[in-house]
């Protein structure tokens, strides 16, 4: 199978550079072209709703019905943290174009999930790669898994990196 298009789902967790580099090698192997892609994630919403499961009680984790002023402070967060994705996702553009590589980014503030499938889909990614934390019981139902919804639900192939993986810049 070949690959055109690779959606890479990067986050900055310490599996960044792997995932990272991951991509690039299946890039150069397929000569495809890579969009490199950042979520922010969202813990409040306008309507008061919560976007991701809160841990502990609404008192203890801060998942309160937001007040507008509150709402203006998670809003300029929101937008530092995009603005500040919008950096180092330009950083590792500009890397993989100059190994040759067709690449574009797109960050934006939500559910990385859901986001990360509806992106492969719009723009027919042929694969999306990933990486994935290890959580387990409680870390997993409370935090949730990206890359397990992901496998579930992405409508192209995905390449799950594993905490453990490491790959060399040798190898790229």
């Amino acid at each position: 199978m070949r690959y055109h298009r690779i959606l890479v789902a990067l986050d900055t967790s310490f599996l960044q550079p792997a995932v990272y580099e991951q991509a690039l090698v299946e890039a150069k192997l397929h000569a495809a072209e890579v969009k490199l892609f950042h979520s922010v994630e969202a813990e409040i919403n306008p309507l008061g709703n919560s976007t991701i499961s809160p841990v502990g009680t609404p008192l203890e984790s801060g998942y309160l019905s937001p007040s507008a002023v509150d709402y203006e402070l998670a809003r300029q967060a929101w937008d530092a943290q995009i603005a500040e994705s919008k950096l180092w996702l330009q950083e590792f553009c500009l890397k993989a174009e100059h190994q040759g590589i067709k690449t574009i980014f797109e960050t934006e503030l939500g559910n990385p999930g859901p986001q990360i499938c509806e992106r492969a889909k719009d723009w027919h990614a042929d694969l999306i790669v990933v990486g994935r934390h290890g959580r387990t019981g409680l870390k997993e139902l409370f935090l949730g898994s990206v890359s397990n919804h992901i496998v579930h639900h992405a409508p192209c192939s995905v390449l799950v990196i594993q905490g453990e993986t490491v790959v060399s810049e040798d190898s790229i």
